[in-house]
């Protein structure tokens, strides 16, 4: 008689095992999935040489996504140079170059922002990558 006990005690357990890892994982996997990526090149420029600004973003969730670059000079607020197209599901991504207008350090960063619709007025920023400093000479 305790055999069958502990043979059903073990079967009771690795079937409640097996439930709790399936409930897990599907959990995990029902979470909106949201990737950024940027770089600003070279580290160190002469004033009015081009830096190159590179970055793609995007949200597989259902609101409308824009990848955004963005320049800081000083401590001053972020201004934002070129945003792409966007999409739902999507973000976009950007290459190009700017020139330093002046000596210091500025700071690229790329945004991915979300909205409900791509005419929609309120925007709001969704991830922000590391800030990338640039130091011009």
């Amino acid at each position: 008689m305790s055999v069958r006990i502990g043979r059903t005690a073990l079967r009771g357990m690795a079937v409640g095992t097996v439930a709790v890892t399936a409930v897990g994982l599907t959990a995990a996997g029902a979470w909106a999935k949201s990737d950024i990526s940027f770089t600003a090149g070279p580290h160190t420029v002469r004033l009015g040489a081009s830096v190159r600004l590179v970055g793609n973003g995007g949200d597989d969730d259902s609101t409308y996504n824009r990848f955004c670059v963005q320049e800081r000079s000083g401590k001053g607020a972020w201004v934002t140079l070129r945003c792409s197209h966007g999409a739902y599901y999507g973000g976009g991504s950007l290459n190009f170059t700017v020139r330093p207008a002046h000596r210091g350090r500025l700071q690229f960063r790329g945004i991915l922002t979300e909205a409900s619709s791509p005419m929609s007025r309120h925007v709001s920023i969704h991830q922000a990558s590391p800030t990338t400093t640039v130091q011009v000479r």
